[in-house]
């Protein structure tokens, strides 16, 4: 600290990096003074982890590990036999729901005739997992995988749960600006296994398809980048990330490949999502209905009466009667809608009975139990089931009254290294895990959600709520909002893509491996002299994946 400033040298990515973890970062600077204790990231005690973010995570159920995976999604048949998850390996994991045993992995890849060639020749294709588009047919015979190359996987199992080869059925592209194929997305199936419905992402469309040869059959205008579909009462229900297309006249802004966004005139961030109607009986599409930001997963109430969809910038969970195709009830994600921090809800699923629904709480590391009841505008969050690490998928398993979350992040960065191996990490080193979790009862739910509170620091924030007291002494991080600080601004100067080591390893002040200093003091003589002379944060974590995580 200097002149009342505290200057934050920090990476954008990278091991060690941006996220200030209260009590963890020590200044070395200083000759006197208490010295905190640094923090271990990852796997800290039985069942306990803690994360880059500063949360714990205690994950409930029985936990697959999944190695090298970032599981984004998840679909059970509907005999219960087969739980299906996929992600950023160009795999398929199929588990067994029961017993939590990984029953195989299948290769994204296939061999087939090049469509264009005169010479008899082959291509081989190679897929990856959409972020959303992951179902098993109603009779439970195919598996459909949205793919990011423009494809939609139909892969055949049989009775045993042996999966055979995969027929690719081609989306028609999207001929954005920046890029020709289409993103499928989110996927639904007729009832009689005959026609696929993909939302396309990238061309802002619904496709209906042939089910067994990806014929195209019709399709319709969307809203912007729509992420997930579902079917009922003759109608498709599209959610839309970025909400209404622009109109003539509205503060707009460049998403993705090209595609344009409307947003809002001070933060320039997209200002909406929307859920598209679209009639199948007549082909035409009948109302367009305003959701929160960030609309994503969709989910069909048991009776067919509620479409529900989950506004991930919002924490919202907006109901639609589907008698009325009007928004009926929002519903807190969160604790409190005055909550300091959000909860990000992107996946959601219902109950047999449809009286409860359990959403995945991204950046609450949880599951929400939510009691729905509509018809009286009095759904609420009941409590919250401690999960992995950033919950991007569930299903709800009947059979066993299991709920099977999959965790993106799952426990980090874990990777286990062989005797002699070089210890390094890079930020492609997933260990995703799949939660199989029992319907908790009242009392245990209680037990989960203070176990949920206590890891993201919740009743932190209660204690920062209370009112400012009088004559307290400035400190660095002021117990209460409206007490003194020694700090008067807060500088960040970003460093892209380099840890700590990397940069400052050399610096005998703090806890660093010179031998992995590669831009030592001769190359980075600015940053060494901030570091000297403001201060030395040298056990403080990123949690990026990819730059955007870091910048965020």
């Amino acid at each position: 600290m200097r002149n009342g400033f505290l200057v934050f040298l920090c990476g954008a990515l990278g091991a060690v990096a941006t996220l200030f973890l209260p009590g963890c970062a020590r200044d070395t600077t200083q000759a006197s003074g208490p010295q905190a204790i640094p923090q271990t990231v990852g796997h800290v005690g039985a069942n306990r982890y803690n994360t880059p973010t500063g949360q714990i995570l205690t994950p409930a159920g029985r936990q697959v590990d999944l190695p090298g995976m970032r599981p984004q999604v998840v679909a059970l048949s509907s005999d219960g036999r087969l739980l299906a998850t996929a992600g950023k390996d160009q795999t398929l994991t199929l588990i067994d729901p029961a017993s939590g045993q990984i029953l195989k992995q299948v290769s994204l890849s296939v061999t087939r005739p090049k469509a264009d060639s005169k010479k008899r020749e082959e291509e081989t294709i190679t897929g990856q997992m959409s972020f959303s588009g992951l179902i098993f047919a109603p009779d439970g015979r195919h598996l459909y995988l949205s793919d990011t190359g423009g494809r939609v996987w139909r892969l055949p199992i049989d009775a045993a749960g042996q999966v055979g080869k995969a027929t690719i059925l081609n989306v028609p592209d999207a001929n954005a600006p920046k890029q020709k194929h289409e993103l499928p997305a989110g996927l639904a199936l007729s009832e009689n296994n005959q026609r696929l419905y993909v939302a396309g992402n990238l061309g802002n469309r619904l496709y209906e398809l042939a089910a067994d040869s990806g014929k195209p059959l019709r399709s319709w205008d969307t809203g912007v980048a729509p992420y997930d579909v579902v079917l009922t009462g003759g109608k498709a229900y599209v959610s839309n990330l970025g909400g209404r297309r622009p109109l003539e006249g509205d503060h707009t802004a460049l998403a993705g490949k090209g595609t344009t966004v409307r947003v809002d005139p001070i933060r320039h961030i997209a200002s909406e999502g929307s859920v598209t109607v679209i009639d199948l009986a007549s082909g035409k599409v009948k109302t367009e209905i305003l959701a929160g930001l960030h609309a994503s997963a969709l989910a069909v109430s048991p009776d067919g009466k509620h479409v529900v969809v989950a506004n991930s910038g919002s924490d919202t969970l907006s109901v639609i009667d589907t008698r009325t195709d009007r928004v009926v009830e929002n519903i807190w994600a969160r604790q409190t809608p005055a909550d300091l921090f959000g909860a990000q809800p992107n996946a959601l699923t219902f109950d047999p009975s449809g009286k409860r629904m359990y959403v995945c709480n991204g950046t609450q590391n949880a599951v929400a139990v939510v009691r729905f009841e509509p018809e009286d505008n009095a759904s609420k969050v009941e409590g919250l089931i401690p999960v992995g690490w950033f919950p991007g998928g569930i299903q709800y398993d009947s059979r066993r009254r299991t709920l099977c979350v999959s965790n993106m992040r799952g426990i980090g960065s874990a990777k286990v290294f062989a005797p002699g191996e070089t210890n390094k990490l890079n930020t492609k080193d997933f260990w995703g895990t799949v939660s199989l979790v029992p319907v908790p009862s009242k009392r245990q739910l209680a037990a989960h959600t203070e176990r949920t509170l206590l890891n993201i620091h919740y009743p932190k924030l209660a204690e920062a709520r209370r009112p400012a007291r009088p004559g307290q002494p400035a400190h660095p991080v002021p117990e209460r909002v409206g007490e003194p600080s020694v700090f008067k601004h807060v500088i960040y100067v970003i460093k892209e893509n380099r840890t700590y080591d990397q940069i400052l390893g050399d610096m005998p002040e703090g806890n660093g491996k010179a031998e992995l200093c590669i831009f030592g003091e001769p190359y980075t003589p600015n940053q060494h002299k901030i570091a000297r002379e403001f201060v030395l944060l040298d056990n403080t974590y990123c949690a990026g994946v990819q730059s955007a995580d870091g910048h965020q």
